[in-house]
């Protein structure tokens, strides 16, 4: 009885909420929800796919530009782009795969973006700024479609 710790009932309980719950438990629910969701990305088969594609992207860059099809001013607007198409690439083979589905949603928008702000730069952006719009309209309208699924 000697080394039995007393209850401790009082209302200043810095772990204790008013309704009685452990805050303790709340976080760690969420360091074990943070945990399953790194071992889940890190089980992904295809998450090397970004990496590989962007140093594929970075070569080519280089190579047109030493070739000349690229002035030595405008390789950012390329990679603007690639790094779109590589966003939209890797967010749709991670939705083909259902295991790794919940993945894909948050590859699509950046890629867009970066689509559109590359091409906007190539091909003169103040001629064609309303297409922005109709672009993220779409966006919006695949993100239902997409969510409902």
């Amino acid at each position: 009885m000697a080394n039995e710790k007393p209850e401790n009932n009082d209302s200043n309980n810095n772990n204790s909420n008013p309704q009685g719950q452990d805050y303790r438990d709340w976080r760690e629910q969420k360091r074990e929800w943070q945990q399953q969701r790194r071992e889940e990305r890190h089980r992904d088969p295809l998450r090397g796919l970004f990496w590989g594609l962007m140093l594929i992207l970075i070569g080519i860059i280089f190579f047109a530009n030493q070739q000349g099809w690229i002035s030595g001013d405008r390789w950012w607007q390329f990679l603007l782009i690639g790094l779109g198409v590589i966003f939209i690439i890797n967010g749709l083979v991670h939705y083909w795969n259902p295991a790794y589905r919940h993945f894909s949603y948050g590859q699509f928008i950046p890629g867009v973006v970066l689509l559109f702000v590359g091409i906007a730069f190539i091909f003169n952006f103040n001629e064609w700024w309303p297409f922005v719009l109709i672009g993220v309209g779409v966006v919006i309208l695949f993100s239902l479609i997409f969510r409902r699924e």
